[in-house]
């Protein structure tokens, strides 16, 4: 048998293998709301409205969702350190920056302090703050 006869059925079983995984991998990051969602919605003009259009007329919008359901993570359980803590200068493992923007609450003499950069990779807080039950969202 000549060597070079397996070479074609090789590179056909890479070929395949390589479509396989990547026809894996999209429908994965479909599941997993990896992947960009579009939806055309049908949106009525409103009436009455002077930019020379006709009342009757309606629009097509495309809805693009590009994170799924759930794609980004909720703090359930938030953990706190002290104001003297995250703002001792001589600290080289301070969690936070002197200049760092923050949002603050305070309820029943309770008061907390969620920093921006880590709401904008979370977006929502849930918490109990002097026992009332809140969500911080970014």
């Amino acid at each position: 048998m000549n060597p070079n006869s397996a070479r074609p059925a090789q590179v056909v079983l890479l070929i395949s293998l390589t479509l396989v995984a990547l026809l894996a991998f999209a429908w994965h990051a479909r599941l997993w709301g990896l992947g960009v969602e579009r939806q055309t919605v049908i949106v009525p003009s409103m009436g009455g409205v002077s930019n020379g259009a006709d009342a009757s007329t309606s629009r097509q919008l495309e809805i693009v969702t590009l994170l799924g359901y759930d794609a980004i993570p909720t703090i359930f359980d938030p953990q706190f350190v002290s104001a003297a803590e995250a703002s001792d200068p001589d600290r080289r493992s301070a969690p936070y920056r002197p200049d760092e923007k923050i949002l603050g609450i305070e309820i029943n003499g309770d008061a907390r302090a969620y920093s921006v950069p880590i709401l904008s990779r979370h977006e929502v807080v849930n918490d109990t703050v002097g026992g009332i039950p809140v969500a911080v969202t970014w």
